[in-house]
């Protein structure tokens, strides 16, 4: 194998002893050289290592922590909704197809200040429209049986997008303007744009063949954008 000076890189002959072109004797260049592969060989193994504490860092510091605030996420409680939580129940469990049920427009009337609505009628609709006027604010409003079997009342709108009018498709209540859906039983958003603003939600209960919302509520219901 041919040799070479270090210093100077001329090739040097298999008996020499010196460079030469600038005298630097052979042994001193071998070591050199030894030298610098070593100082290349620690750089490298060096480079390995810290990359090798870096992953053991992501493996035991990183990824046990990420899973655990998942876990933490995953098991916080559900909002609810405290006028939801408390609306009667009226029907057993109800199951809707995946073909939309369109709101049914129905007449009510109002009596010791209460909205009065048949409660055989949205029994039977399952899902109706009606208004409220104020003295020339006309109100709109909504009642359906949830999938649980409750009766829910609420100001019919949305609001972003100032729509009055919805369906229900299988589990979810969708808004007929911007396709928005929201949990069913809840009301709480699942898709598109306004989630954050589903149908207001409005106490009332049920006496006999009557469901009573209580006037106030409705009209100092404020638009919430």
């Amino acid at each position: 194998m041919a040799k070479y000076c270090t210093q100077c890189g001329t090739q040097i002959e298999e008996s020499g002893k010196f460079c030469v072109e600038c005298g630097t004797p052979v042994e001193q260049s071998a070591a050199v050289g030894q030298s610098v592969l070593s100082g290349k060989r620690e750089r490298v193994l060096g480079s390995n290592k810290s990359k090798s504490n870096v992953s053991l860092f992501i493996a035991v510091i990183i990824v046990p922590l990420a899973l655990g605030i998942l876990i933490f996420f995953e098991n916080l409680p559900a909002l609810s909704n405290p006028i939801i939580d408390e609306q009667p129940l009226v029907a057993e469990s109800v199951t809707y197809p995946p073909v939309p049920r369109q709101m049914k427009t129905i007449e009510t009337r109002v009596r010791e200040n209460k909205i009065i609505l048949p409660l055989d009628v949205v029994l039977q609709k399952k899902f109706v429209a009606f208004e409220f006027n104020n003295n020339g604010r006309v109100i709109p409003l909504l009642a359906y049986v949830s999938g649980e079997g409750k009766v829910i009342t609420a100001i019919s709108m949305c609001e972003p997008c100032n729509s009055t009018r919805f369906h229900i498709k299988g589990e979810q209540l969708v808004c007929n303007s911007c396709g928005t859906t929201w949990e069913l039983n809840s009301l709480d958003g699942l898709s598109g744009a306004c989630q954050g603003y589903p149908p207001d939600a409005i106490p009332s209960i049920v006496v006999g063949n009557e469901i009573q919302i209580e006037i106030a509520p409705v009209i100092n219901w404020k638009p919430r954008v």
